[in-house]
């Protein structure tokens, strides 16, 4: 009796045993199983920061493309725009030499009629005819001449080559015109080269100083 109780327990002692051994080969085996879903995580994510990498590299240089033509359509545009500009600028010259022409052909004429005539007043009067189509000429490109003479002196608008004092005239007052001055579009093209009275005039405290 005594012997098959304690059969019976090695029994159980071994089948406890081979439980323990089963549960460990289990826990083992998921251990495993978790690992190797890890792993396969691990290289999934990988290989998808990889692709994700790779379609970063591919726009960065689309990008780097399409920066390089868009500076080369610039460079284009402002060769163009420069080119444009020139024609224009040519364009001008040429038409303002071509209004000029006749004017300087007429005082040739004009030059060579008195040569072969010696008729002063047909001279004059032809003079005067191109002295007027050259204000013309002046007057529809928006050039008009300084007013100088009589005017109070304006370093904006004229020069001053000498200054006489005298009682004639008012302080800073233009006595004489030696050279005529231009503006354009109302800017000065070029300043009045004048003659200014630096003393004031008798009528004392009420001119400017």
């Amino acid at each position: 009796m005594a012997q098959d109780t304690e059969e019976r327990s090695e029994e159980t002692e071994e089948s406890e045993e081979e439980y323990l051994d089963l549960e460990e080969t289990e826990e083992d085996q998921q251990i495993e199983k978790e690992e190797d879903t890890d792993s396969e995580e691990k290289s999934a994510r990988i290989k998808e920061m990889e692709e994700e990498l790779k379609e970063k590299e591919e726009t960065i240089q689309e990008l780097k493309d399409r920066i390089r033509h868009l500076k080369a359509d610039f460079d284009n545009y402002k060769k163009r725009q420069t080119s444009k500009k020139e024609e224009q600028v040519t364009k001008e010259k040429g038409k303002l030499i071509k209004d000029l022409v006749p004017l300087y052909d007429n005082l040739d004429r004009a030059f060579k009629s008195f040569e072969k005539n010696d008729d002063k007043d047909s001279f004059v009067e032809g003079v005067e005819k191109i002295y007027a189509q050259f204000a013309e000429f002046l007057e529809k490109r928006d050039i008009e001449p300084i007013k100088a003479e009589g005017e109070k002196f304006d370093p904006n608008k004229h020069q001053a080559l000498m200054k006489v004092e005298t009682d004639n005239h008012n302080h800073n007052e233009i006595t004489e015109e030696f050279e005529r001055g231009y503006t354009y579009k109302d800017k000065v093209l070029k300043p009045s080269k004048v003659k200014v009275n630096i003393k004031p005039s008798s009528t004392g405290p009420n001119e400017d100083n």
